[in-house]
């Protein structure tokens, strides 16, 4: 089953939600100026800097409240996200505002993993996060990089949060499996611009994915920049390293922003890769929407990831050779110790007993299915071979070793 039913107390506060919304009344409003006020509320601070994320914010309600169909947990849940955003944003510029006069801390040039969306990016950033020197960014800080005042409660806020989510979400760590404590992906750090694509990953909004595509990514990457820094300059001496698939559509935007930073692409056949993604997408959709339509689900994530690689392929023809290191799907499941070593020597890093040690130790550790075998059909969601192949042709000219055999 793609998505299985929610557990029985959730549809009844959900059919709840229903019945009051049919008689005129809706308990969870998405208002900007509550959100805002809530957001103050939280961190204790009221400068939210330029209002340049306010169109964001009006398209992602908008978006939400004609595309998205939300339930009353989804309602519920994706106001709580932009909440948190929006209080970040402001514990972010009073940061900003406190280290005015200081120096910018400088980047261990840190080492970022991009690609194509389940390609093996988790894999291969935890495999590299076990380096002695490297510091992988866990969930509860990529949510709540800066601490809100008084009491620092963003760990238990964290496991609070997955707990409950991983409650309505059943079967979700067969198909990703995290942790508060887990290292994550750092697209949450573009949370509190309100242009980020994490909030396609919460909800259906099509309209707010359309619009994102469309934005200026300078922006929000001078933003993960300066919280880079400040992470940075918790740990100076440790190497920050990171993976999002949303930086294979923006590496003109990264590379302006962190011109230091070592990346390394994945590659993996796009139709497994598009039939993966989306079965992800289904249990993580199905949460928060009263009507789950899998077929739109599926050509928007296909235009999403293939406009991403088209962007990619421009930027890098631009590249000098060498700028991005390249690693096979297939090479790392087979070889992952050696996958790592040939990147660390790429970039001139050290490899040694130790770090081979404990790479063995994790694929022992960690085989692959340990948390639940994860099936999937592009077919599920209106898709087929030709139609997938036709979008990354230019991709499969230019990697054909991407392709499966």
């Amino acid at each position: 089953m793609l998505a299985p039913p929610l557990p029985w107390p959730a549809r009844v506060l959900n059919a709840a939600g229903r019945a009051l919304r049919h008689g005129g009344q809706e308990l969870v409003e998405l208002d900007v100026p509550g959100m805002l006020e809530e957001a103050r509320r939280q961190a204790q601070a009221d400068d939210f800097g330029e209002p340049d994320f306010m169109p964001a914010l009006h398209v992602l309600i908008e978006s939400a409240e004609r595309d998205a169909n939300l339930s009353l947990l989804g309602r519920s849940g994706l106001r709580d996200a932009i909440v948190t955003s929006l209080a970040q944003r402001l514990l972010r510029i009073r940061r900003r505002r406190e280290r005015r006069n200081g120096a910018a801390t400088a980047l261990v040039p840190p080492l970022i993993v991009i690609g194509l969306p389940r390609s093996g990016t988790t894999l291969l950033h935890r495999l590299l996060a076990l380096a002695p020197e490297a510091r992988a960014l866990r969930y509860w800080e990529l949510r709540r990089p800066s601490a809100p005042p008084g009491q620092d409660d963003r760990r238990a806020w964290a496991r609070s949060q997955q707990r409950a989510f991983k409650w309505l979400a059943r079967g979700l760590d067969a198909k990703h499996f995290s942790g508060p404590e887990a290292p994550e992906e750092c697209l949450f750090l573009f949370d509190s611009t309100l242009v980020s694509v994490t909030f396609w990953v919460a909800a259906p909004v099509y309209g707010y994915l359309d619009w994102y595509l469309a934005q200026d990514q300078r922006g929000p990457y001078r933003t993960y920049r300066e919280l880079l820094e400040l992470l940075q300059a918790e740990t100076p001496e440790q190497r920050l390293t990171l993976k999002a698939p949303v930086h294979t559509a923006h590496v003109p935007a990264l590379r302006a922003a962190v011109p230091e930073a070592h990346l390394v692409q994945l590659h993996r056949d796009p139709r497994p890769a598009l039939a993966s993604m989306n079965s992800l997408f289904a249990t993580l959709h199905r949460v928060v929407t009263e009507r789950l339509d899998l077929e739109r689900m599926g050509q928007a994530n296909l235009n999403f990831t293939a406009t991403g690689m088209e962007r990619l392929l421009d930027a890098r023809s631009g590249l000098p050779d060498g700028t991005i290191f390249d690693v096979y799907y297939e090479e790392l499941v087979a070889d992952p110790v050696g996958t790592v070593r040939g990147i660390r020597r790429h970039f001139g890093l050290s490899f040694d007993a130790e770090y081979e040690a404990r790479l063995t130790a994790f694929m022992r550790e960690n085989p692959q299915h340990r948390h639940g075998t994860h099936r999937y059909d592009a077919r599920d969601f209106g898709l087929d071979d030709a139609t997938i192949l036709g979008r990354f042709e230019r991709y499969l000219a230019r990697f054909p070793r991407a392709r499966a055999r």
